[in-house]
C-alpha cells in the first residue's frame, strides 16, 4: 500500500490520524477525553505490593565459606607442590611410603606438565583462560538472576 499523503510529515500524519479518530467517535457517542488525575502513576505504582527480597539463609552462607575455605587450601597446597616442593604435600598428610602419600605426591607430578604448559605457552594464554573464566562466570550470573526473577515472577 502507498502512502497517499507523500506531502506530510509523520507528526502531521498523526494529527491527522487522531482528528479522525475523535470525529468517528463523537459520531458514536463515544465520551470525549479527559485528563487523568493528578498523579496517577505515583497511586498506582504506590499501591502495587513492594517485592521483598529474598532472605539468604544462614546455612547457605555458612557452606559457601566452608566451600571457599577448602578450595582456597587445595589451591594453596597444590601451588606449594607444583611451584616449590613436590614432596610437600604429600608429607604433608603421611610419608612417601603410604598410600595417601604417594596419591599426593602422584597428583602433584601429574599436574605439573599441565601447569608447566600453560606457563610457556606465556601470557596470552593465561589472559584468554581469564577472559574465558571471567565470561562464564558472567555468564551463570546473568542465567541465575533470570531464572530468580522468573521464579519470583510465578509465585
Amino acid at each position: 500500500m502507498e502512502d497517499r499523503n507523500t506531502h506530510l510529515t509523520p507528526e502531521d500524519l498523526l494529527v491527522a490520524a487522531e482528528a479522525e479518530t475523535r470525529r468517528l467517535l463523537a459520531r458514536y457517542g463515544q465520551p470525549a477525553p479527559i485528563e487523568p488525575p493528578p498523579d496517577l502513576a505515583g497511586r498506582v505504582i504506590a499501591a502495587l505490593a513492594t517485592p521483598r527480597p529474598s532472605p539468604t539463609s544462614r546455612l547457605r552462607r555458612i557452606y559457601g565459606t566452608v566451600v571457599s575455605v577448602f578450595f582456597l587450601a587445595l589451591i594453596s597446597l597444590g601451588s606449594w607442590g607444583i611451584l616449590l616442593d613436590s614432596r610437600g604435600p604429600a608429607n604433608l598428610f603421611a610419608d612417601l611410603s603410604s598410600g595417601l602419600g604417594d596419591f599426593f605426591l602422584f597428583l602433584t607430578l601429574a599436574a605439573k606438565p599441565l601447569i608447566n604448559l600453560l606457563l610457556t605457552a606465556g601470557a596470552a594464554t593465561l589472559a584468554i583462560i581469564g577472559v574465558v573464566i571471567a565470561g562464564g562466570w558472567i555468564w551463570w550470573q546473568l542465567v541465575h538472576y533470570e531464572g530468580r526473577v522468573r521464579l519470583e515472577a510465578h509465585l
